[in-house]
C-alpha cells in the first residue's frame, strides 16, 4: 500500500513537471463577464475592431502548491446583439472571426507591470432562431499569458485593469456592411499549469 501511494506521489510530480496538472478553473477571473463592445462594421467583409476595459481586485485565494508553468485564459461569450444598420432580418447563419489581445495590468509610472496575450483566428457561429441569437462553435479562443509576469499583477499591488481589444469579421448572406453589433463577453476560466 505505501509503495502504491509512494507511486502515486511520484507521478502527480511528474505530471505536474511536464504540465500536465493544472488548478480547478478560476472563473471570470479579470471581471469581464458582462462587459460589451459595439463593433461598428464597414466594407464588403463587415470587419470591425473595439475594446473593453475592466477592473477587478487581487486574486487573493490562489493557494499555489508549486511553481506554476503557465497560465491560460478561455473567452466566453454571453451574448450578440445586433442594432443600427442592420438587416430588418438578421442572416442566419453568420460566421465569425475574431482576433483577440488582453492586456493585463496595474500600478502606473515606475512601478507599472503589464502583461499581454493574443489569440489570432479564433471561430464562431451565430444562428438566427426567430430574434433569439444563439452563439455556438466557440474554437480557438484560448490565451496564454506568461506567468511569471500574471501572477505577481494579479497577486498583490491593489487594483488591476483588464483591456481586451478585438478585431472581428463576419460573412453572411447578406453581408453586414453598416450594420452595429455588439458582444457581451462572458467572464470565461483562467487555469494555471504545473
Amino acid at each position: 500500500m505505501k509503495r502504491l501511494a509512494l507511486l502515486g506521489s511520484v507521478l502527480a510530480l511528474a505530471f505536474a513537471g511536464c504540465g500536465l496538472i493544472s488548478s480547478p478553473p478560476i472563473d471570470n477571473p479579470f471581471q469581464l463577464g458582462g462587459k460589451s463592445i459595439t463593433f461598428n462594421l464597414v466594407s464588403a467583409s463587415a470587419t470591425g475592431s473595439a475594446n473593453v476595459t475592466a477592473t477587478f481586485e487581487d486574486l487573493t485565494n490562489l493557494n499555489l502548491p508549486a511553481n506554476p508553468s503557465g497560465f491560460t485564459y478561455n473567452l466566453a461569450i454571453q451574448s450578440v446583439s445586433f442594432g443600427a444598420g442592420c438587416p430588418a432580418t438578421i442572416p442566419s447563419p453568420i460566421n465569425v472571426t475574431l482576433n483577440a489581445t488582453l492586456t493585463v495590468s496595474d500600478g502606473s509610472g515606475a512601478t507599472a507591470r503589464s502583461s499581454t496575450a493574443s489569440a489570432s483566428n479564433v471561430q464562431f457561429t451565430l444562428t438566427n432562431s426567430g430574434s433569439q441569437i444563439t452563439v455556438g462553435n466557440l474554437t480557438g479562443g484560448t490565451l496564454n499569458l506568461n506567468v511569471g509576469q500574471i501572477l505577481p499583477i494579479i497577486q498583490n499591488g491593489g487594483t488591476n485593469t483588464a483591456v481586451l481589444a478585438a478585431q472581428i469579421t463576419t460573412v453572411s448572406t447578406p453581408d453586414l456592411a453598416g450594420c452595429a453589433m455588439t458582444i457581451t463577453w462572458g467572464g470565461g476560466q483562467g487555469t494555471l499549469k504545473f
